[in-house]
Formats: C-alpha cells, structure tokens, sequence
C-alpha cells in the first residue's frame, strides 16, 4: 500500500499506471524506423502554409494536467518529441522548446530535468 506521507512513490505509482496505460495501446510495429524521418524545424525554415497541424505534443492530451515528460537533457527531450511525431503520422516538429525545469524544490532530485514540447505536423509534398 502506498502511503500518502511518501509523496514520491504518490507520483512514481502515478507515473507508472499512466506509463502502462499508454504503452498497452499503442502498436510499436515500425515506429523506430519512422523516426529518422521526422525533422525539427527551426523558427522561419517552413512556412505555416506548407505543413498541417497534426497534434500540440504533450500538450494536447488530458494527461498534461497531471504532469508531462521530463528527460536528463535536452536530446533526449527532443528524441522523444520525434518518436510520438512518428507515432502520430507526422514527418516534422515546429515550435519546439526545451525548458530546464532546474528542480528548485527540497523534495526534488537535483538531477537536470528538461521538458520539452513542440508541434507534430505533416509537411505537404513540393508542388513542383
């Protein structure tokens, strides 16, 4: 039983129950090898035109109310935006931001911890 004095294994038991839940619906098949197709896309490279919006990644779910993803660095943040773009179908990221959370609390790792979120679209074939 988890005690409710202990707010860390509050939030890992948490953590964990969304971690599964979203893990046995998802199909994994052929995800990796979509992944090295996704591009980040600087601010101006491609014009708002030229892609469709597909999903707010982290954002957009109801889950982002209880917490979002956090990761040691900047990188890997960014390598898990790229493998739920590939999930969603999309073939690019825009308006990516990475946040140092910096851990100011007493209770908190003093580990790095980023959180990342960015836009998953779908960049629209060359007319030409």
């Amino acid at each position: 039983m988890i005690s409710l004095l202990d707010p860390r294994r509050a939030v890992l038991a948490v953590l964990a129950v969304g971690a599964l839940s979203g893990c046995a619906s998802t199909p994994q098949s052929g995800i990796e090898s979509r992944v090295d197709e996704v591009k980040v896309y600087e601010l101006g490279q491609i014009a708002a035109n030229r892609y469709d919006v597909l999903s707010h990644i982290w954002a957009d779910s109801w889950r982002s109310a209880t917490g979002m993803p956090l990761h040691p660095g900047e990188a890997q943040g960014v390598a898990s935006l790229r493998t739920e773009a590939a999930r969603l179908g999309a073939n690019g990221l825009v308006n990516v931001v990475c946040l140092d959370q910096g851990r100011p609390n007493w209770w908190a790792s003093p580990a790095p911890s980023y959180l990342c979120y960015g836009i998953a679209v779908r960049v629209k074939a060359s007319a030409g």
